[in-house]
């Protein structure tokens, strides 16, 4: 899908199989931008590639038998195997280095699973059913340079998953306010919460949390929290996210959009000295969605200055 657009708008580009990323330990010194292209499998199974259970191996070659594929931009004498820990190992150099990681889709596993980055995870859907849809999505940060040229909407293709979910507090839990809810501590959850010897004051009233919002923190969790927090410029920056409920659908199948509401389409990870972009949608998907294009290539085209702009 990637090749498809980038060969007919002549963007030039390096093809490597996920095999050279445990081969090549010096990426950033040949590349500024990895962009893995969407894969199906879980992030082990993408890591570790095909088994090698069988003693002969699966070329992917020109041959006699196949002379077509010599005109492949990447060959190997066995197509077994995948990028490995030593592969994971090289990307966290890269991009510690000022590199810019990019996954599509499933891909996203990959920087979750192995600890690439902090307070993203993908939260399992149990009554989304969304196959292949068009659904409407809402720039949420408009200081990004991933979002240059956008207006306030954007539709984009998403196929069930994945789901995420982005915390300010690299990943740790907020435990629930009570106390803004009962802030004399006296009775039951049914008594009336009236203290006693002094005149009432009402609580101040919670702040409205929108779908997919994590709750504010109170300074008390906050400064409970202080030794895990992420300094400031690096936490997870959400700079598309899907848009409500009843504005989802455009085109094609959704059920359960509740899941999805609000949720992040596009999130922007900084990680050393540079970043890891994770998306949520394909944004090239079967040359049919130019629309979305801009995502990809605003992030390349500034990937050495994705940090600007943010609030």
């Amino acid at each position: 899908m990637v090749r498809i657009a980038f060969d007919k708008l002549k963007i030039p580009y390096t093809y490597i199989s996920d095999q050279k990323l445990h081969e090549i330990a010096n990426l950033r010194d040949k590349f500024d931008v990895i962009l893995f292209g969407p894969t199906p499998g879980s992030s082990q199974r993408i890591v570790n590639g095909l088994p090698k259970v069988g003693p002969d191996p699966i070329p992917w070659k020109k041959t006699d038998l196949t002379p077509n594929l010599g005109m492949s931009p990447d060959t190997t004498d066995d197509m077994r195997g995948g990028m490995g820990l030593d592969g994971i190992a090289n990307v966290q150099r890269f991009v510690d280095a000022g590199g810019l990681f990019i996954t599509v889709a499933s891909n996203c596993s990959i920087p979750i699973d192995y600890g690439l980055v902090d307070g993203v995870s993908v939260t399992p859907a149990r009554e989304l059913k969304a196959q292949g849809s068009v659904l409407n999505s809402t720039i949420s940060d408009k200081g990004s340079p991933i979002t240059y040229g956008y207006g306030d909407k954007l539709a984009v293709y998403f196929n069930q998953a994945p789901v995420f979910q982005v915390s300010r507090t690299g990943g740790f839990q907020i435990p629930p306010d009570d106390a803004a809810t009962r802030p004399s501590g006296r009775g039951t959850a049914t008594d009336p919460d009236i203290p006693q010897g002094r005149p009432y004051i009402a609580p101040p009233p919670k702040p409205e949390v929108k779908p997919g919002e994590e709750p504010p923190m109170s300074d008390e969790v906050r400064e409970s929290l202080r030794a895990y927090l992420p300094p400031p410029g690096m936490t997870p920056r959400v700079v598309v996210k899907f848009a409500d409920e009843k504005d989802l659908l455009v085109s094609g199948m959704l059920a359960g959009g509740r899941e999805l509401a609000g949720k992040p389409v596009v999130v922007d990870v900084p990680r050393g000295k540079g970043h890891i972009l994770l998306f949520a949608n394909n944004p090239m998907w079967r040359d049919e969605t130019q629309g979305s294009y801009f995502l990809l290539f605003n992030a390349m085209m500034n990937f050495a200055s994705l940090g600007v702009g943010r609030k």
